[in-house]
């Protein structure tokens, strides 16, 4: 099933790359990388990992529910897991939940829900970004050139905005009444599970109980204000960090500043959909759809800018990563196959390996 699931993500990268790159020369996408003033791109990595410093300060809030940790504990364990995501088996979130659960001796069930509760707000801030382009410019989806009017465009997002809202209501929802109401909750979970054999049912209740704990946050009124105000801080900061790169490619007087939300958003959500090892493929493909297709830039200079873009990006996390890995003493063999583990005992059998810690 694994293997299946590289190869089916090999195949959309390719095909992504495909579509990425056909219209564009090769011979001009190297003109255009020759042209590139990289200096500037220091401040979007600045911005970029100051970005993860906010993370890490999110999660500290998110964990204190739990137990407190201070967040210069939470960075190391972060970008491991944020490394771990670039490969394919897209494991960072049980590598970060098992690093945190081993370092702070709390469960990987309880671990892993205050992840689940980071990732609600930031399906929430991609939805509420997405939604302020959408008053800001009615037509900032529509190609560049087509024509297009604002009726169109709501046709063409809307499926998109229900099924999202939809199914982040609906996580809130599940969350709200395990915290609130947690008998019947697991009732729920009883009821959805009785096909399932029996000591998978008991697990299961194990686990969803040890979840609940870390999901204490959403008691926390003051917490959720301040989760709230960072993870807005930090999608913001996120969105600038791409701004620099204007700066790099000489295209800042041709793009609104807003543009950034716009390559923003579009990049979350699609690498979301589309996931392939490393976010490669859809990561460049929505890249330049957005600077060629939406606002009109060169399309060589739009794939140079999205090659640059993912190289220094996924390039620094994945540094970070390994960096933290050698400074913990952790071995790549060792942290690869505890999330192998984890992801297939809980994607197959409901089971977490929540114990011993």
């Amino acid at each position: 099933m694994k293997s299946r699931h590289l190869i089916l993500g090999l195949l959309v990268a390719a095909v992504a790359l495909y579509f990425t790159f056909r219209e564009a020369s090769f011979r001009q996408i190297y003109g255009s990388l020759l042209e590139v003033r990289y200096g500037y791109i220091v401040g979007s990595l600045f911005l970029f990992f100051v970005g993860f410093w906010i993370r890490a300060i999110r999660w500290h809030y998110l964990c204190r529910a739990v137990k407190t940790v201070p967040t210069r504990r939470l960075y190391s364990p972060m970008m491991i897991g944020f490394m771990g995501n670039l490969l394919p088996l897209r494991a960072g979130e049980f590598i970060r939940a098992y690093l945190l659960g081993r370092r702070e001796s709390i469960s990987f069930s309880a671990s892993l829900a205050t992840i689940v509760v980071e990732r609600m707000f930031d399906m929430l801030s991609i939805l509420v970004l997405f939604g302020c382009l959408l008053v800001w410019n009615p037509l900032v989806f529509v190609p560049h050139g087509s024509g297009g009017s604002p009726g169109q465009v709501a046709s063409y997002v809307r499926s998109f905005g229900i099924v999202s809202l939809i199914g982040v209501l609906g996580l809130g929802a599940f969350c709200f009444l395990l915290i609130h109401h947690q008998e019947r909750g697991l009732s729920l979970v009883r009821w959805a599970a009785t096909p399932l054999p029996q000591r998978v049912q008991t697990r299961l209740e194990e686990i969803l109980r040890s979840f609940t704990t870390g999901l204490g946050i959403l008691k926390d009124g003051k917490g959720i204000l301040v989760t709230v105000l960072l993870s807005a801080v930090l999608w913001i900061l996120l969105c600038l960090s791409n701004y620099p790169f204007y700066w790099a490619y000489q295209i800042q007087s041709a793009l609104p500043v807003s543009s950034v939300f716009t390559l923003m958003v579009v990049t979350c959500v699609l690498i979301s959909v589309m996931p392939t090892p490393g976010y490669l493929g859809p990561y460049q493909f929505s890249m330049t759809f957005v600077l060629a297709d939406l606002y009109g830039v060169d399309r060589a200079v739009a794939a140079s800018f999205s090659m640059v873009n993912w190289f220094v990006n996924m390039g620094s996390v994945f540094l970070a990563g390994v960096f933290f890995l050698f400074r913990d003493n952790l071995s790549f063999l060792e942290v690869f196959r505890k999330a192998r583990e984890m992801s297939q005992s809980t994607s197959e059998r409901g089971k977490t390996g929540g114990q011993g810690f």
